[in-house]
C-alpha cells in the first residue's frame, strides 16, 4: 500500500490542478470532421500546452517551498528525559528522522536531505545532525 500511496498522490494532483484551456468543443469537432487536421492538431496541442504550463508552474512552487526546508521536526522529549530508576538499572533509547526530496523540472535538478538522530544511554544523551 506505502508504494502506491505516492502514485495515487500524482493521480489525485493532476485530477485536482490540471485545467483545460478554455476551448469551443465545437471548433474541434468542427475540424475534425471537415478533416481539417491542421486546426484540429492546433486546437488540441494548444489545450494541453496550456495545462502542461499550468502544471509545470504548480511543480516549480512546490520545488522552491521544499527548498525553502521542512518545518517537519519530531519531537525527542521522551527520549531525552529517559533516565535510569535507581542504582542497579539502565536504560537505553535511540531516534532518528531523515528526509530526502529531489526533482528534476526541466533540467533543473533540485536535492536536499537531512535528519536528526538521538540516543540516550543511562540518561547521557548524544545528538547527532545527519548528512
Amino acid at each position: 500500500m506505502m508504494k502506491l500511496c505516492p502514485v495515487l498522490f500524482v493521480i489525485g494532483f493532476i485530477f485536482i490542478n490540471v485545467e483545460g484551456a478554455p476551448f469551443d468543443q465545437n471548433d474541434i469537432s468542427a475540424a475534425a470532421a471537415n478533416g481539417d487536421w491542421n486546426t484540429f492538431h492546433r486546437l488540441i496541442q494548444n489545450k494541453f500546452r496550456l495545462a502542461r504550463n499550468r502544471i509545470e508552474d504548480k511543480f516549480k512552487l512546490m520545488r522552491r517551498r521544499l527548498s525553502q526546508g521542512f518545518d517537519f521536526k519530531p519531537n525527542f522529549d521522551s527520549i531525552r528525559s529517559l533516565q535510569p530508576d535507581g542504582p542497579d538499572s539502565n536504560v537505553y533509547g535511540e531516534a532518528q528522522y531523515s528526509f530526502h526530496s529531489s526533482s528534476n523540472v526541466n533540467g533543473q535538478k533540485s536535492e536536499q536531505r537531512g535528519g536528526r538522530r538521538i540516543v540516550n544511554k543511562n540518561g547521557v544523551v548524544e545528538e547527532y545532525e545527519l548528512p
